[in-house]
């Protein structure tokens, strides 16, 4: 399946539900929200980190609109009276928003809601847009499971790239540009975030240096054909020696993995970590992963959703200054690893 048939399925998808749930339509900004829902893609604008249109999906269109700053970022199918210019102008942006609602019914979701959506839409029930989009999204297809993995092997080969360089007085900037060459062979077009290096946990700027017997982590993630692959590792620096802290990482990752089923909450997954002395205090301690990074978003706090089958699912617990990733999919019963381990 190509990325244009791809973006088109998750979009009938989208469509299905909100039929189910007598959505009339749904507005987001969220970025892997406004993706899946719509297949607009993240792009770099100049003199910006990139950003992701605005998307209103209205039921029964064939296609969304999407408001952006650039109309690269939109799919090649979707119909050109259907993106709009992101109007800079917040009253005439949500007056447009506005007038595309007016011709529906049902309800209205939306991933963020201000009251001065709530004023324009007049009176329309606001629901939250993040769980129908994530029923749209899970199970995820045998393909679309197919693409994350190897947008995460493209990931892994790129941060094992970035590792390679590492050695005492190479700096930060060494190993992000490690990456960057290592990215554009596999075809990765955009990355998903700015890689993250640190030095016993703490995050170094750019210019900074590495020591004998640092122990750093590397945090890499980019979009490869539409889907996202996220991955993260840690490694000595010339004679530090972090084997006995990968071993004691394995044995909490397993721990965790073992809760990782169908109709697990993520309260339990938090406790399971708890119990295996992983933390999560430097970031997610799990999240999903399709065309970027998604629900379900497991941080130190937990939450009451609960894990469906077909989910990809990125653990990354943290142990002392240890800190690596291994994705997984959820099933009705053992989960089955989707990479292998770091």
């Amino acid at each position: 399946m190509t990325e244009v048939d791809a973006a088109a399925a998750r979009y009938a998808r989208v469509q299905a539900v909100m039929a189910r749930h007598g959505v009339g339509a749904l507005c987001v900004a969220t970025p892997h929200l406004a993706t899946f829902a719509a297949g607009a893609r993240r792009v770099q604008v100049a003199g910006s980190g990139g950003t992701t249109p605005w998307v209103v999906v209205l039921a029964g269109a064939p296609a969304a609109f999407v408001f952006t700053t650039d109309p690269d970022g939109t799919p090649a199918w979707m119909p050109r009276a259907h993106v709009e210019p992101l109007r800079w102008d917040r009253v005439r942006q949500l007056a447009r928003i506005a007038d595309l609602v007016a011709g529906t019914s049902g309800t209205v979701a939306c991933d963020v809601v201000a009251p001065a959506l709530r004023d324009v839409l007049q009176g329309r029930e606001l629901v939250d847009a993040a769980p129908v989009i994530a029923e749209a999204t899970a199970p995820r297809t045998a393909g679309e499971i197919a693409a994350i993995g190897r947008a995460l092997a493209a990931a892994r080969a790129a941060l094992g790239a970035a590792t390679g360089v590492l050695a005492p007085g190479a700096t930060s900037s060494t190993v992000l540009a490690a990456l960057s060459r290592a990215m554009s062979p596999a075809g990765a077009r955009f990355p998903l975030f700015e890689a993250i290096v640190r030095r016993d946990g703490v995050r170094l700027g750019s210019q900074d240096s590495f020591r004998d017997g640092d122990v750093i982590g590397v945090d890499v993630g980019l979009v490869l054909d539409g889907h996202a692959g996220v991955v993260a590792d840690t490694v000595g620096c010339g004679r530090a020696d972090v084997t006995a802290a990968r071993r004691s990482w394995f044995r909490a990752l397993c721990a965790i993995a073992k809760r990782c089923r169908a109709g697990t909450s993520l309260a339990a997954l938090r406790d399971a970590a708890v119990d295996a002395r992983a933390t999560s205090d430097d970031g997610l301690l799990a999240h999903g992963l399709g065309v970027g990074i998604e629900d379900p978003l497991v941080d130190g706090d937990g939450g009451d959703q609960t894990l469906r089958a077909g989910t990809v699912l990125v653990l990354a617990p943290r142990l002392g200054v240890f800190r690596a990733s291994r994705a997984l999919v959820v099933t009705d019963g053992a989960p089955r690893w989707l990479e292998p381990a770091p």
